[in-house]
């Protein structure tokens, strides 16, 4: 894998932690700490990192080798862990660790937006763009 890529899913990873790390410093003020949402935050988070790796991992895959089909498998492989993750955490935590799981879940997409967004727009000027 080539090195700019490696370093790509390093810094998504990254920020996916810490964009977690914040809402549930956020939750506490308002939802005290709520051991079920913490959990639930942190499987929806470690769920949607794993996917965002498994995501990269086979379309790398579909690029070198051209079978568009591994997209199709890779997208019914994930499908079924998001909703057994879910269940999970309304069963054992209810609503409120429901929620925390959910937005977990789309920590990766904060992560996204927030490096190919928000810190590009502002690091305009830098040569690095980091």
């Amino acid at each position: 894998m080539n090195d700019d890529l490696k370093t790509f899913r390093f810094r998504i990873t990254k920020y996916t932690i810490i964009i977690a790390i914040i809402i549930a410093g956020c939750s506490i003020p308002v939802l005290g700490v709520d051991v079920p949402f913490l959990c639930g935050l942190l499987a929806g988070m470690l769920v949607s990192i794993a996917s965002f790796i498994i995501l990269f991992a086979i379309s790398a895959m579909v690029l070198t080798t051209g079978n568009k089909w591994m997209a199709s498998f890779g997208y019914l492989m994930r499908l079924p862990v998001y909703g057994i993750v879910f269940y999970a955490a309304i069963k054992t935590g209810g609503v409120v660790a429901g929620m925390g799981c959910l937005i977990g879940f789309i920590t990766t997409n904060f992560a996204m937006i927030y490096v190919h967004g928000i810190k590009a727009k502002f690091s305009v000027g830098n040569k690095k763009g980091e």
